[in-house]
């Protein structure tokens, strides 16, 4: 994917950077979905993350021990305006399904900025 990409790509794009197992494929997908200098703000203590390198090293650690098939998918399609976009994600591993609210800060078709917030696990 190059140029400028549309919200629900941005999210679909940076999922399956999470879920694959393939570091080098891992780093591609980011550098399509985001700014070099992208911020990733996770939903807990974790520090933030600068950088498409540094965030695929961060998601590659991070995901080292999640068992295989995990799945991720928007659950509506995103809301956008004056640059921002919110988009209600669902991760689906095999013993349970967790729902996120993803805030993006899209520059020039690229997500910049990653705000995560954990709305609920469900059973």
């Amino acid at each position: 994917m190059a140029g400028s990409l549309t919200p629900q790509e941005l999210f679909a794009e940076w999922g399956a950077a999470w879920v694959t197992r393939d570091p080098a494929e891992r780093l591609r997908r980011f550098t399509a979905c985001c700014t070099a200098d992208v911020e990733f703000i996770p939903p807990d203590e974790r520090p933030v993350v600068r950088g498409r390198q540094a965030l695929a090293e961060h998601v590659t650690a991070y995901t080292a021990d999640w068992p295989a098939g995990v799945t991720v998918t928007l659950a509506r399609p995103p809301d956008t305006h004056h640059g921002w976009s919110r988009g209600f994600v669902r991760w689906t591993f095999p013993t349970t399904v967790a729902i996120g609210c993803d805030l993006i800060r899209i520059e020039n078709g690229k997500i910049a900025t990653m705000l995560v917030f954990i709305e609920s696990p469900e059973q």
